[in-house]
């Protein structure tokens, strides 16, 4: 129960938040998304808009993919929108708060439609028939009811283009993947993160697909394949890759340095090496090590003086036959 009345702490100041943030997706979405949306919130009522989404991660002590998941899922509400998003693997774009929902904007549910609709609009847009034509071949199979009707809602619901849908499922069915859901769900990544062209497609793609072939054969070096890789080594083998730049024999060098220090894999511990080396601009195993300079040899001091003359001089007057007037 809360017993204190609204005019109770008239003096604190106070942020608004939208009333559907509690009303519905208080529940849905996770108490990290909450903070991180809040958090924000508050940045823009105190002008503090230069804020990143790293600094957010580090201030809730949350990761920096907690914190773009945490906007994608808000987006998918039509609560704020991003800009500038590269891939799920680039947490650095920019966000906008939607304070109310213009006509089009996402709702809670995807709208249901009616095949009548849908084949209206295959008959009245060559674009659309032709995605049908496609999909129905690469998925080989005829659609069903459920199958159609999820189709075109990447195309009305999403606002997907026909030729963007047509990437998406090609990319899904050549690894395997024939669920309309899953299709539909990376759809929402897609539509929210402004990836509305088949050339944007295609970048996404090929970055997704070297992320995963070289976090796959860091996988192998450490020896992780009975699991899945946590969010925060995701965070550690993206900046090895993209930020440190660091071939496999590199990785490889870390993780028997680590194990030989600790006894133990840590990727936390790797990553401070591979930063460590990135730092000093160590790309090859030859030159680990080369910031370690090495000792000069301490030269002897050469005497200005002839000893074996002197000494040739001091027997000389011994035996009292000197040549030199000594």
């Amino acid at each position: 129960m809360i017993v204190n009345q609204p005019q109770d702490c008239a003096g604190e100041q106070y942020i608004k938040v939208p009333n559907v943030v509690v009303d519905r997706w208080i529940a849905e979405g996770s108490p990290v998304y909450l903070a991180v949306y809040l958090f924000a919130l508050r940045q823009l009522e105190a002008g503090n808009t230069s804020i990143t989404n790293s600094q957010i991660a580090e201030v809730l002590h949350i990761s920096d993919v907690d914190v773009m998941n945490a906007f994608l899922f808000y987006s998918t509400k039509g609560l704020v929108k991003i800009h500038n998003f590269v891939g799920v693997d680039d947490t650095d774009f920019d966000i906008e708060f939607c304070f109310s929902q213009p006509k089009g904007a996402p709702v809670e549910f995807r709208p249901s439609y009616k095949l009548s609709e849908i084949s209206r609009q295959l008959t009245n847009n060559p674009k659309v028939s032709h995605m049908y034509q496609m999909v129905s071949q690469m998925m080989g199979k005829t659609l069903s009811t459920a199958d159609t009707e999820l189709l075109y809602s990447l195309y009305d619901y999403y606002g997907l283009p026909a030729e963007v849908v047509l990437v998406l499922v090609e990319y899904h069915v050549n690894k395997g993947k024939r669920s309309m859901r899953a299709i539909e769900k990376e759809a929402a990544k897609w539509a929210s993160g402004g990836i509305d062209t088949v050339d944007k497609a295609r970048k996404y793609i090929k970055k997704r697909e070297e992320f995963l072939s070289y976090a796959y054969r860091v996988r192998s070096i450490v020896g992780v394949e009975g699991r899945r890789l946590t969010t925060k080594e995701l965070e550690y083998i993206n900046a090895w890759q993209n930020e440190f730049r660091m071939d496999f024999d590199m990785v490889k060098a870390a993780f028997e340095l680590t194990v030989n220090q600790t006894g133990r894999l840590s990727f936390a511990y790797m990553n401070k090496i591979l930063e460590s080396w990135a730092a000093l601009d160590i790309r090859k195993q030859s030159e680990i090590g080369k910031d370690k300079k090495e000792k000069p040899v301490k030269k002897e001091k050469k005497s200005g003086y002839d000893f074996a003359e002197l000494e040739r001089r001091a027997m000389q007057r011994q035996m009292g036959g000197g040549t030199d007037g000594v």
